[in-house]
């Protein structure tokens, strides 16, 4: 199982690269355009549920200090944000309580982190693999440049110059793709934490303004009894 010929994993790794390393590049092409598509989508999204957090919370305070809690209710289900989705639930149970409203918040809160994460993973995969993915590329065309090296001695850089330098494309293309994907894995991932920051903010006005309008005012305090009239 070696010199003579026979079966190996060395002979069956050097016949699996006489494939060459043009099809790794492909891949990575691919996984490329893939990439773009994702991001387009991502970026449509991100772009179009953009709000003014400071502007919300402000008409939060005043809708809610004036007791106009279904009005406030309206106009944040008329958003797409991932603020205006989850206020909108937390408003509809606002006459339940603040332990209700937190709870509905956090759920909301994490079916819209849902929407948002995804194809998260698939931009950090990439951004971390594609540089290997072209390394393997140019270890293949190594390979074969060695090997026609071998079979032609007397060739000398003419024979395995085009041969490394294909094999360098690979690497080339690997990082080309690896960049602009942690670079927006990157921008994703800190649009989301800002805009997870944006709905704890503003569900937080929600609840200390529950907590403040249910408190029920204290009772006044009994008149005392007139003292009985001297005799």
């Amino acid at each position: 199982m070696g010199h003579d010929g026979s079966f190996s994993i060395i002979n069956l790794f050097l016949q699996f690269s006489d494939l060459g390393a043009e099809w790794v590049m492909w891949l990575l092409i691919g996984l490329g355009v893939l990439m773009g598509g994702l991001f387009l989508e991502r970026l449509f999204l991100y772009l179009r549920t953009q709000v003014n957090a400071p502007g919300i919370a402000r008409e939060l305070v005043m809708a809610l200090s004036q007791g106009k809690v279904k009005e406030a209710a309206e106009m944040m289900s008329r958003g797409r944000a991932m603020e205006e989705r989850v206020l909108a639930d937390a408003l509809e149970v606002y006459e339940q309580g603040a332990f209700v409203i937190e709870q509905v918040m956090m759920s909301s809160l994490a079916r819209e982190k849902q929407r948002f994460d995804r194809f998260l993973d698939y931009f950090g995969t990439l951004g971390n693999n594609a540089p290997f993915i072209g390394l393997f590329g140019t270890v293949i065309g190594i390979i074969i440049s060695f090997k026609k090296l071998g079979e032609n001695p007397k060739g000398g850089l003419e024979v395995v110059g085009p041969g490394i330098a294909e094999a360098l494309v690979a690497t080339a293309v690997g990082l080309l793709v690896a960049i602009p994907a942690v670079v927006a894995y990157n921008w994703l991932k800190g649009s989301m934490k800002k805009r997870v920051s944006n709905t704890e903010f503003l569900g937080r006005i929600i609840l200390s303004q529950s907590q403040h309008g249910g408190e029920a005012a204290p009772a006044p305090a009994p008149a005392p009894a007139p003292a009985p009239a001297p005799a």
